[in-house]
C-alpha cells in the first residue's frame, strides 16, 4: 500500500477562501512522513516492478505550479532530502495566471462591484442572483457556487466564468505562479515535473475529444520543449476523469494518471491511470495526522454506514 500525499500551496499568507498550508505545518508533515515512510518519487515507484511490499512507501506531489512551491516548499523538501513531483498547468505558467478555481474565488473576494447577473438554468435556482451587497455576501455566495461549477459541463462552466470575469473587471489577478526557470530548478534538484493540462479544465466534464486531446498533448509538449522530455504523468484537474479521459491520456503518450479519492494506492488492484491521492490541507495537526494515516476517511465511512 502506497500513500500519495497531495499538496497545492504552501505559504505563510492566509486566504479566506482557499487557505494555503502554513509553512510550519508543511514542515511538520514532511518531517513526520519522511520518518514513518520511505519517501520516493511517484514516477519511480509505480513503474518499479520490484516493489518491496513489506515497506511503507509514500510520495509527495503538488498540483498547479504555484510560486510558493519553490519559495517555501522546496527548501523544506531539501532539508529532509525528499524528492517530490510537481504537476503544472502550462498556460498558467506561461501567462502567470492562477487556475480558474482560484480566479473565481479571487474575483468574488476582491471586487467592489455589487451586481452580477447569474441566471442560468443549469445552476440551482438558489444561485440565481443579481445583487451581492457586500464582501461577506460575495464570499458566502462563491462558497456555494464553486462546488456547483464542478458538477456542470465544461461548456456551462465556461459560460459562468465568462460572466464572472466580464463583470468583475475592477480586479487585477495576482501573479502567483512559477515560471519555467523555477521549474527547471526543481527538475535540476531531482524533482519530477508532470502535466496538469493546459488550462486546468475538468477533463471528465468535456465531450469534445479533440479538445481533450489538445489539453493533454499540448501541455506534455510544452514540458518537452522546456525540460527535454514528454512527462509520464497526467494529474487530472479537480480529480475529474472518465474512461474517455483515460483512453485519450494513453493515446497522448502518458503512462500514469492521477486521481484524488482520499485513499491509499494498492498497485495490485488499482489502475495505474486511476491512482488515488490523499490531499492535505491547512488544518490542526491532529486532523492532518488522521488524514496521513487515512484514519479520517475510515471514520467517515463508519459514520456514513451507521
Amino acid at each position: 500500500m502506497i500513500r500519495n500525499f497531495l499538496f497545492h500551496r504552501v505559504s505563510p499568507e492566509r486566504d479566506l477562501l482557499w487557505d494555503p498550508m502554513d509553512v510550519n505545518l508543511f514542515e511538520k508533515c514532511i518531517k513526520f512522513i519522511s520518518k514513518e515512510y520511505e519517501v520516493v518519487l511517484l514516477e519511480d515507484l509505480v513503474t518499479d516492478k520490484k516493489i518491496n511490499s513489506n515497506k511503507n512507501f509514500a510520495t509527495i506531489v503538488f498540483d498547479d505550479g504555484y510560486k510558493d512551491n519553490i519559495v517555501y516548499a522546496a527548501p523544506v523538501l531539501a532539508k529532509y532530502n525528499v524528492k517530490a513531483s510537481f504537476y503544472i498547468v502550462t498556460e498558467c505558467i506561461d501567462k502567470n495566471i492562477p487556475t480558474w478555481t482560484h480566479v473565481l474565488e479571487h474575483l468574488f473576494q476582491y471586487s467592489n462591484i455589487d451586481a452580477i447577473d447569474i441566471h442560468f438554468d443549469f445552476l440551482p435556482a438558489t444561485l440565481h442572483i443579481t445583487e451581492l451587497k457586500n464582501t461577506e455576501a460575495k464570499l458566502n455566495y462563491v462558497k456555494k457556487l464553486k462546488p456547483e461549477l464542478k458538477k456542470v459541463t465544461h461548456e456551462e462552466r465556461n459560460i459562468v466564468m465568462n460572466c464572472v470575469t466580464s463583470t468583475f473587471k475592477d480586479v487585477t489577478l495576482p501573479e502567483l505562479m512559477m515560471n519555467w526557470e523555477d521549474i527547471s530548478q526543481l527538475k535540476a534538484a531531482g524533482h519530477y515535473i508532470g502535466s496538469h493540462t493546459v488550462s486546468h479544465c475538468m477533463l471528465g466534464t468535456m465531450t469534445d475529444e479533440k479538445e481533450i486531446s489538445a489539453e493533454l498533448i499540448q501541455s506534455g509538449n510544452s514540458i518537452l520543449k522546456h525540460l527535454g522530455y514528454f512527462p509520464k504523468t497526467i494529474s487530472y484537474p479537480v480529480g475529474s476523469y472518465n474512461d474517455t479521459t483515460i483512453r485519450l491520456s494513453k493515446a497522448a503518450g502518458y503512462s500514469i494518471g492521477l486521481a484524488v479519492k482520499q485513499d491509499v494506492y494498492n498497485p495490485l488492484t488499482d489502475s495505474i491511470f486511476e491512482i488515488p491521492r490523499i490531499e492535505l490541507y491547512n488544518e490542526p495537526w491532529w486532523k492532518t495526522r488522521l488524514r496521513i494515516s487515512n484514519s479520517l476517511e475510515k471514520i467517515k465511512k463508519i459514520i456514513h454506514y451507521k
